[in-house]
């Protein structure tokens, strides 16, 4: 499979009064052409930061950004200029954003926000521009698209604003789509048409994806691939059927133990002990020791590698579970 993206050690960190933060240690990420890759973890364990460093969207100061490479779509991109980057976005690589409220313009209509992308990105005139944004509109499913195209935000529902921002994404059909949470504070229904908006639409353009989520129901209907991360480093990655019937870091057993199911009989929900730590002040050793039933002296001192287990498997512990999260090794 050709690769569409390849990111190699990232770091972001954002120096502030009470301490560096370190939002991003050493990421790498590899996206396939068509693959749907999945980054998953806790809120504020480093996803969004790391989407955003792709698209060169994290602003310094106040962040610090240092990566190795940037290989997308066959070009290094770590040292595009803005204008060079503005190019590229929204035409070969475009965003879906969490919150579609804040994320579209409140005193412009939708359809002048999706006709932008075409005048800017193809150069159609006005009318040119609209007719697209119709057609945009009725292939993601929003209904009576010439009317809603006149439409601002606040008079459509959150499920039809999300919908805008994926005709949007898809407008110029990019080479890689980038889906920050994008069924945040949405009901489960909506959810489900979303998603089954969003992978029709990808596999139809033939669209790289990086969906970027907490909710492993998410991440198995529609991942190919599944990287998880915590605290600013990737702990784990895998195949997602592999991921989820034989989890190996210790911390992705717990995230799957999490995830409540109707044939439970506990009556109540199994939580990882403890919480994140810090971003400033992150433990000595591997982060997720502190809350680890198999710790040893070992992970209290030295950081983990993240190391070959596999075919396309890849995990950060001196004692991976084995298949089935049964024992250490």
């Amino acid at each position: 499979m050709e690769q569409m993206l390849k990111l190699r050690n990232l770091k972001v960190v954002f120096p502030t009064d009470y301490g560096v933060i370190r939002a991003v240690e050493s990421v790498d990420l590899d996206i396939g052409d068509r693959e749907c890759v999945a980054l998953v973890g806790e809120s504020g364990c480093g996803k969004t930061v790391t989407s955003q460093s792709v698209m060169r969207l994290i602003e310094s100061p106040p962040a610090i950004t240092r990566v190795d490479s940037i290989w997308f779509n066959g070009q290094e991109i770590k040292d595009y200029t803005p204008r060079q980057m503005q190019e590229i976005r929204g035409k070969d690589m475009a965003m879906i954003f969490q919150d579609a409220m804040t994320s579209l313009n409140p005193v412009m209509t939708v359809g002048n926000q999706i006709d932008e992308m075409y005048m800017r990105h193809q150069g159609d005139s006005k009318k040119e521009a609209r007719e697209k944004t119709v057609k945009a509109l009725e292939l993601i499913g929003l209904p009576e698209p010439r009317a809603r195209a006149n439409s601002f935000p606040h008079q459509l529902s959150g499920g039809m604003r999300q919908r805008v921002l994926l005709a949007m994404a898809f407008a110029c059909m990019p080479k890689l789509i980038i889906a920050d949470e994008p069924t945040t504070a949405l009901d489960v229904t909506i959810q489900a048409q979303v998603l089954k908006t969003l992978r029709g639409m990808q596999q139809g353009c033939g669209t790289a994806l990086l969906l970027v989520t907490h909710d492993l129901s998410v991440v198995a209907s529609i991942a190919d691939v599944v990287y998880v991360m915590y605290a600013g480093k990737i702990v784990e990655k895998a195949p997602v059927k592999d991921l989820f019937t034989s989890p190996r870091h210790p911390y992705t057993v717990g995230l799957m133990a999490a995830v409540p199911r109707l044939t439970d009989q506990k009556r109540k929900f199994t939580q990882i002990p403890g919480t994140v730590p810090h971003p400033a002040r992150k433990p000595r050793g591997c982060y997720f020791h502190p809350r680890c039933e198999h710790v040893t002296e070992q992970c209290r001192e030295e950081m983990p590698p993240l190391r070959p287990i596999g075919p396309d498997r890849e995990v950060r512990c001196f004692h991976p579970l084995k298949v089935g999260g049964a024992a250490n090794e």
